[in-house]
């Protein structure tokens, strides 16, 4: 069973300016494309849309823009947020079933430029694709 801690400062209230938000979806847009968008992906990345737009009351779509490791990098200067970003980037990887290695590639271009180590990568992708597979949404309400 995950717990909350393990998912944090995913599913947290972490505060994010609309400019981060965009930021974290052109990111993800990015990640989704290395190995060619899946449907779930997609699905990912509009829920998120969404989500961040409702908390952040606005109605516009985030802005389109192309994004690398580096420019996230400069525009995600909170480690918590650059934190979020990661395990963003990696839930959106898994939303297909499983990480290319295109995919895990890029995650590790992004978590390098936000300061994320190897290593919490890796604990990352274990504790979100472990919380995956369980089906336990406990964290998420709990």
């Amino acid at each position: 069973m995950t717990t909350r801690e393990e998912l944090s400062p995913l599913f947290t209230e972490v505060p994010l300016s609309a400019d981060e938000a965009s930021a974290i979806v052109a990111a993800l847009r990015d990640i989704a494309k290395v190995d060619g968008e899946h449907p779930e992906e997609l699905k990912l990345i509009d829920g998120f849309v969404k989500a961040v737009h409702a908390d952040l009351g606005e109605e516009k779509p985030a802005r389109r823009e192309k994004m690398k490791p580096a420019l996230l990098a400069q525009r995600l200067v909170d480690p918590t947020v650059r934190t979020v970003a990661v395990q963003c980037g990696v839930l959106l990887a898994l939303a297909d079933g499983a990480i290319s290695d295109q995919e895990r590639v890029r995650l590790g271009e992004y978590a390098a430029a936000l300061g994320v180590a190897p290593a919490e990568l890796e604990k990352i992708e274990r504790v979100l694709t472990g919380w995956m597979r369980s089906g336990d949404l406990g964290p998420l309400f709990g």
